[in-house]
């Protein structure tokens, strides 16, 4: 046998080997949907392997909380750190999740203070699958209020101008969406706007000031209008836009009343 057949019977048993990891996913786990894969045979494999080994883990996985998951590690409560030792103390729990391979992605703007307090009252006590991986992370966001009602804000304009406009008010909660007099935006008010913008590329939203007091947020933003066939060198048309938001009974923030539509027929 010539080197060349030798190189063939190899390739036919790894294209054999890796259908059947493919099958044993299938059967065992489902729904798992595999392409025409481009990588080599050898990184296939290993990649399947560690798909297997994930669902095997994740299958027989109990739950256990952050805390457990450190040893139950002795956490001073944040009244009893001084003021002066607080980022220490919050640079030494942070090594100390990354040593279980857990991360805080932390989202707006946060001081030491309110870090610490979030990882020793909340985090801590969050339950987990008790799952060992090499190389996988566990990730947390956390976020402020500031941070959700912007993102918020970002969302009910994309949905608003760019994204299913036929079906926004459909989307919309109870309240009804209303303008800056109390008066409900009703589709028939919407469609001249749409109208008048014609297809967005996209939008952009970039907050002013943003203030959240309780269950009342409130959020001024710059919404600039991009088009696919505009030059990036004209001027882009823009607006300064209120919104005022409450929380949602779903999750997250309800915008309940906004300037916008009114500021954008202002500019057309």
């Amino acid at each position: 046998m010539n080197d060349d057949e030798l190189d063939e019977m190899r390739r036919r048993m790894q294209d054999s080997l890796i259908q059947a990891k493919r099958d044993q996913l299938e059967e065992e786990h489902g729904g798992l949907q595999f392409g025409e894969g481009k990588m080599p045979p050898e990184m296939e494999m290993a990649w399947l392997d560690s798909v297997l080994e994930f669902e095997q883990k994740f299958e027989n996985a109990q739950l256990t909380t952050v805390r457990e998951r450190l040893g139950n590690p002795e956490v001073k409560p944040v009244s009893e750190v001084p003021l002066y030792a607080l980022e220490e103390a919050l640079d030494e729990l942070l090594t100390l999740l990354a040593t279980e391979n857990i991360t805080v992605d932390f989202m707006g703007e946060w001081d030491v203070l309110d870090a610490y307090r979030f990882i020793t009252e909340e985090l801590l006590d969050e339950e987990i699958d008790d799952v060992h991986i090499e190389d996988m992370w566990t990730h947390f966001p956390a976020t402020t209020a500031v941070y959700d009602v912007e993102m918020w804000v970002k969302d009910f304009v994309w949905e608003l101008l760019v994204w299913e406009r036929a079906d926004f008010l459909q989307k919309q909660g109870n309240p009804p969406l209303r303008d800056m007099a109390g008066e409900v935006i009703t589709a028939a008010r919407l469609e001249p706007v749409w109208t008048m913008l014609g297809e967005l590329a996209r939008v952009v939203v970039e907050p002013v000031v943003t203030q959240v007091e309780g269950e009342e947020g409130e959020s001024t933003a710059v919404v600039k209008f991009l088009y696919q066939d505009k030059d990036e060198a004209e001027a882009i048309p823009q607006v300064e836009a209120f919104f005022r938001l409450h929380p949602s009974p779903y999750t997250g923030w309800d915008v309940i009343q906004t300037s916008l539509v009114d500021d954008i027929v202002a500019l057309l």
